[in-house]
């Protein structure tokens, strides 16, 4: 059927979902959610630029959990964790995978690659390297300090994005922005489970266990500075840690790939530069190469000796 001069607006957005549907997740709308999707897409219409509604939507199924795994699939018929697994799998022993911040990013690729087991308190947070390195010197006490909580009013939070619901003041004043995004601490529930996952991850850090801590920054002049006293924290009170840390370099790769090299090892720590070829879209990046380059360098790098 040829295409019209004039085809009315909602039908054109019926179609975007239909089609983004069919071509990344290979299959039909419900249509409960086809008639959301339409009427939301509407609304944003009123304020925004066609084609940013357009990109927007087509960005947000393109990114989700659903098409990712289906565009991996189509690469050997693996999913993420068959495609990371055989990083741990080469180890001479096993390693419990755990998020150190300093975004969300770095907890949302474990749980997708099945290698989060529990959550951590820095799961769902961002916070700069160096309070994370204070929440290691201090056992998260400075963390937990419920006085240091204050509300992001709505006004104040990045419009169409959940979180951004509190911040710590003390680590913000002091590090940059420290805020709470999935659970807020100045609620009871919030609070409760923060202070559940601090509980495991001090009794993560003083187990036997041999544990792989994996941090995802971008990079700044206090990067590595940050990383060597981490690393020199786990040293003196964890059992079995090894900080992998991710500093994401500013520009391009050379070539068409993720380029990833080892820039400082200190101990069995590893700090390690990447440059991606797609950029960080909430808890992921938009092209999954990134996510897998990055996930299996980080795997391998404590066996790596030498630069």
């Amino acid at each position: 059927m040829p295409i019209q001069d004039q085809i009315p607006q909602r039908d054109v957005l019926d179609a975007l979902v239909r089609a983004t549907h069919t071509s990344f997740l290979g299959r039909s709308v419900d249509p409960t959610w086809l008639a959301a999707f339409v009427d939301e897409l509407t609304r944003r219409g009123e304020t925004q630029q066609l084609t940013e509604v357009f990109t927007d939507f087509i960005r947000i199924i393109y990114t989700s959990p659903e098409a990712q795994k289906r565009l991996l699939a189509g690469h050997g018929g693996k999913g993420l964790e068959d495609v990371i697994s055989p990083g741990l799998a080469s180890r001479p022993s096993p390693l419990a995978c755990i998020a150190l911040g300093c975004s969300p990013r770095a907890a949302g690729m474990l749980k997708r690659a099945g290698l989060r087991r529990w959550a951590g308190p820095f799961d769902w947070m961002t916070i700069p390297a160096e309070a994370v390195r204070d929440s290691i010197v201090d056992d998260c006490a400075g963390l937990l300090l419920a006085a240091e909580y204050e509300p992001i009013p709505l006004e104040e939070r990045p419009a169409e994005t959940e979180g951004h619901l509190c911040r710590h003041v003390r680590l913000s004043e002091l590090y940059g922005p420290t805020i709470f995004h999935r659970y807020d601490p100045l609620e009871a529930l919030g609070y409760a489970s923060l202070e559940r996952s601090v509980l495991r991850f001090r009794e993560a850090l003083r187990g036997l266990h041999g544990k792989l801590l994996l941090q995802i920054t971008d990079e700044t002049d206090r990067s590595l500075p940050a990383f060597e006293d981490t690393a020199d924290m786990l040293d003196r009170s964890a059992r079995g840690a090894i900080l992998v840390t991710v500093a994401l370099v500013e520009g391009p790769p050379s070539g068409p790939f993720p380029e990833m090299e080892l820039a400082k090892a200190y101990g069995p720590h590893r700090y390690l530069r990447c440059r991606t070829i797609s950029v960080p879209e909430g808890t992921a990046f938009t092209d999954p190469l990134d996510e897998i380059v990055l996930l299996r360098g980080a795997m391998a790098a404590p066996q790596i000796t030498s630069m």
